[in-house]
């Protein structure tokens, strides 16, 4: 697992190093086994950002509003791409971890929090067009539907499944 403790100003930095220093982040996770990592990267960004998230139904792409030099917010998106494991028992690499910024056209998904931050309009507008806040909505409701979607057992599953969960 990287253990890695960020200790960057992002306030004194042009956007063209804010830049630099994201892709240095990136292949930092880059070519890694996941088990931690994915969680360490997110943690790392969440340190520097002023708001990190990710989208509905896509686990490995982060958002994040970051302050730069001249109090200007913009915009970084991670992408993690992973192999298969070799073994079932084993958990996949972070082959590449792709960053991306504002210019990219694959970033308008940004989510509504994080472009509340960001200081970029021309970006802001060209996402809330391709991607309104009432789509972000529905997605994370048709997200949370799955998450708590009813079982429908019978009583004899029911009875069956809890049989042993309480003892008297």
């Amino acid at each position: 697992m990287i253990q890695s403790i960020l200790n960057a100003d992002l306030s004194k930095m042009s956007y063209e190093q804010f830049q630099v220093f994201m892709r240095g982040l990136a292949q930092l996770y880059s070519d890694v086994n996941s088990n931690g990592n994915y969680m360490s990267l997110f943690k790392d960004l969440n340190t520097l950002a002023k708001h990190v998230e990710r989208l509905p139904q896509d686990f490995f792409t982060f958002y994040g509003a970051y302050e730069i030099a001249d109090n200007q917010v913009v915009v970084a998106v991670f992408r993690i791409n992973l192999d298969a494991p070799m073994h079932n028992d084993t958990a996949p690499n972070m082959t590449i971890v792709e960053v991306s910024f504002a210019e990219d056209e694959r970033n308008l998904q940004c989510p509504t929090r994080v472009r509340e931050y960001l200081t970029q309009t021309d970006y802001v507008a060209q996402a809330e067009k391709a991607y309104p806040q009432i789509m972000e909505d529905l997605l994370w409701e048709k997200e949370r539907e799955k998450r708590v979607a009813k079982l429908n057992l019978s009583e004899e599953d029911k009875r069956l499944l809890f049989e042993d969960a309480i003892e008297l």
